[in-house]
């Protein structure tokens, strides 16, 4: 070498041309940098779903602290950008944002009590949110998450189908583990799925339940029901308790921030699974005539809830869903005013 080069990078990289914005970078931004928030992050980062992610937290030292942890890895999360702030204006043109900010729900207490504070949050979360980035999609696990999706809808102006909450998917990924776990075969092999609220007054369809296509209530026409000689009924009651029983072991996460990444995976790749989220349902349907979100199976892509699938339930499936629906407009109704 027998010129000193201007400086190391344009030395060691020749020929460098001009760099194009990049239209397949795909940004997520997760609002909140708690314990779920993180753990849909590093979900997300394994699933190299993300080409920039951004963590935005009121405590803006500790998104900072959690994306330049995460960063040290990035070599074996596909190199993406990872940033916290506090600043919204970081959201600008993402394509999924996840909130999952606001007060967690302690052990005995119940979602509805944790309402008001997380209305509070939410009507400063979601306009920062779509004012910078509005033609996202909007993710919500905050609990109450059918009453909070609800509030986002109407905080956000975006159209229904670009709101989905979390709802009842979890839920439907337990039904599909203790139903495998009572027959001793893998959770894989179960189509299952739990609709409704996301609380202990879901609704198991057991008329759906199958094991690669063979309906169970073909083999036991009384499964899940009161008469039920094998008390399959104690799978969806162990769904119902899960929540709490892992409230009082530790702090509920990993399960969920893996089913929020499944959601952004059928989103950014436009795959058009079908998933039990919390979704807008207008009056007139399931029995109530108010406008909710309660969970249905739902086909999930980029445009978001593309279409929800009609399902045969049955009579005593219908009067438990409608059951679930007033329980949701109840506990909305009380926040009604202070959206206005």
């Amino acid at each position: 070498m027998t010129e000193k080069p201007e400086n190391t990078a344009t030395y060691l990289l020749a020929k460098q041309v001009k760099q194009l914005p990049d239209v397949h970078r795909v940004k997520v931004v997760i609002v909140g940098a708690g314990n779920v928030g993180m753990a849909a992050a590093i979900s997300i980062l394994f699933k190299r779903l993300a080409s920039e992610l951004v963590l935005i937290d009121a405590n803006e030292e500790l998104a900072r602290a959690e994306a330049e942890d995460i960063s040290h890895a990035g070599a074996f999360l596909g190199n993406p950008k990872i940033v916290g702030t506090k600043d919204y204006l970081a959201a600008s043109d993402a394509a999924v944002c996840v909130i999952t900010a606001g007060g967690r729900q302690h052990d005995h207490q119940q979602s509805s009590e944790i309402l008001g504070s997380n209305l509070d949050i939410f009507k400063s979360v979601v306009p920062n949110v779509c004012k910078y980035a509005p033609n996202s999609i909007l993710i919500i696990v905050t609990s109450p998450v059918d009453i909070l999706s609800y509030v986002a809808l109407r905080l956000s102006g975006f159209p229904p189908h670009r709101v989905i909450g979390l709802g009842t998917f979890l839920d439907s990924c337990r039904f599909q583990y203790f139903i495998g776990e009572k027959l001793g075969i893998s959770p894989s092999c179960v189509q299952a799925f739990v609709i409704g609220e996301s609380s202990p007054v879901s609704v198991p369809v057991w008329s759906a339940v199958s094991v690669m296509g063979m309906q169970l209530k073909d083999i036991n026409r009384e499964i899940g029901g009161r008469m039920d000689p094998e008390g399959w009924s104690e799978v969806h009651s162990k769904v119902v308790a899960c929540n709490q029983e892992m409230m009082t072991k530790k702090c509920n996460k990993w399960a969920a921030g893996v089913c929020v990444a499944e959601i952004v995976d059928a989103v950014v790749r436009n795959t058009c699974v079908s998933m039990t989220v919390s979704t807008y349902i207008m009056g007139c349907k399931h029995g109530l005539e108010k406008d909710i979100f309660m969970s249905l199976p739902c086909i999930i892509g980029r445009n978001g809830v593309q279409s929800y699938i009609r399902h045969c339930y049955t009579q005593e499936e219908q009067e438990l869903t409608t059951k679930s629906c007033r329980s949701i407009y109840e506990t909305q109704k009380s926040i009604l005013g202070r959206l206005e």
